[in-house]
């Protein structure tokens, strides 16, 4: 199987053949190699049986309750509020990017989405405000990170669902890194600020402004309030909450802020068709590469490869941070998670590690990816949006990857900062 993988697996994702078709064709021709017909009508099988799960219908409402809170313009809120919160700091505009992000995180969970939606508007207001461009669109790729992280999340349901592992107990894990996240990617702005210059420090709005900006950004922040404490109360699962979070999307959108016109219903479900199709299809043809892990036993080669390296937990869980770090820059959040969940998982729990922790390492993990130079995929969005080149771009992000990677040691290696919660509501 080794040499089949290498010899279409890896020549087709580097032709740029879509992931998805490279793991069903890569199927078909390990079925060839074992030589049984029989196998093939099961892939169609396969592929239809992973869509069954109903936890997978909360990924297209997650997805259009996040389109429709761009579309209502919940973005601008969001930022005046987070202006209102830090922006006097020095390097202000840097920390109202950051918890602009971090806001808009308990809204799309998708980093990619974050980086656009804020680095349309935080770019250019802080190169007007004399941040170089690179700077600028540093800090908006570094701090999209959050999304994947704070709950809802995209990447955590896929996680789930694969791995069955429990999403209310994922969502509650992963808040305490979120807000981690944050404060490292906040003082690491404020000691560049200070380094290079950026963002004389500005007076307090005043308590009359804040008031305001809090009760126009409220409603906004109250949905990932609804959600979480909506599947933690027992008013409903996940995959209700989904669906509540689309209902509210709305209601704030055509009544609160009145933002919200019927002619962006359509783009907002064709948004919605495209995403939803994409993830979907990926873990369709996903299902027919887990079926090889189990045929071959992979899972037992590869827990007698880490045991063989090391019989230390705490040895195994750098060597897999290392691994996803690397991985997160090249492969698809998701396809990442589908592939390698499955295979290092269970290996986790030989060494004592908790499902749900290490379900927040692997996220956590790829999330940085993204970020994380040369070829994250939220770096080209943000390359996209401020057109700084690549290479700029990379080493200006650095230090905010640096601080990035110094919260996944801590959570890592401390669990309290993930388990906490899970632990209090009764999901570990």
């Amino acid at each position: 199987m080794v040499g089949i993988i290498f010899g279409t697996f890896v020549p087709m994702l580097l032709l740029g053949v879509p992931i998805a078709f490279c793991l069903v064709l890569m199927t078909i021709f390990v079925y060839v190699d074992i030589g049984d017909p029989r196998l093939f009508t099961q892939i169609p099988q396969r592929m239809f049986s992973s869509t069954e799960n109903l936890l997978l219908l909360a990924i297209p409402f997650f997805i259009m309750a996040g389109e429709i809170m761009n579309r209502a313009g919940i973005t601008d809120k969001l930022m005046t509020l987070a202006g209102s919160l830090v922006g006097w700091v020095r390097g202000g505009l840097a920390h109202t990017n950051i918890v602009s992000s971090m806001f808009f995180a308990g809204i799309t969970g998708s980093a990619v989405s974050d980086t656009v939606a804020v680095g349309k508007i935080m770019i250019p207001a802080m190169k007007k405000n004399g941040y170089s461009e690179e700077y600028a669109a540093a800090v908006t790729a570094a701090s999209s990170v959050i999304g994947p992280i704070i709950p809802p999340s995209i990447p955590m349901l896929i996680y789930a669902s694969v791995m069955n592992v429990s999403i209310a107990g994922m969502f509650l894990a992963g808040m305490l890194p979120g807000v981690l996240v944050a404060i490292a990617l906040i003082v690491t702005a404020y000691i560049v600020a200070v380094r290079k210059g950026y963002g004389e420090r500005a007076p307090f709005v005043g308590f009359a402004r804040l008031s305001i900006a809090i009760l126009q950004g409220i409603p906004a922040l109250l949905l990932p309030a609804i959600i979480m404490g909506g599947i933690l109360f027992g008013f409903f699962s996940p995959t209700q909450a989904s669906a509540v979070a689309v209902m509210y999307g709305l209601l704030i959108g055509f009544v609160f802020y009145r933002t919200l016109k019927l002619s962006d219903i359509a783009p907002i479900l064709l948004h919605t068709v495209k995403a939803t199709a994409m993830i979907m299809f990926l873990l369709a043809c996903a299902k027919s590469f887990s079926w090889l892990v189990s045929y071959y036993n992979l899972v037992d080669e590869v827990t007698v490869m880490f045991v063989s390296l090391t019989e230390n937990k705490y040895v195994f869980l750098l060597l897999v941070n290392i691994l996803f770090l690397i991985i997160g820059m090249f492969l698809d959040m998701g396809f990442a998670i589908i592939v390698l969940g499955p295979l290092l998982a269970p290996v986790a729990y030989q060494y004592g590690v908790d499902p749900i922790h290490f379900a927040l390492i692997t996220c956590t993990n790829l999330t940085i990816g993204l970020a994380s130079p040369p070829f994250g995929l939220v770096l080209f969005a943000a390359c996209g949006i401020s057109n700084v080149k690549l290479t700029r771009l990379s080493w200006a992000i650095l230090p905010f990857v640096g601080a990035e990677i110094l919260v996944l040691l801590l959570i890592t290696y401390v669990p309290f900062f993930t388990m906490y919660f899970p632990r209090l509501f009764g999901y570990a």
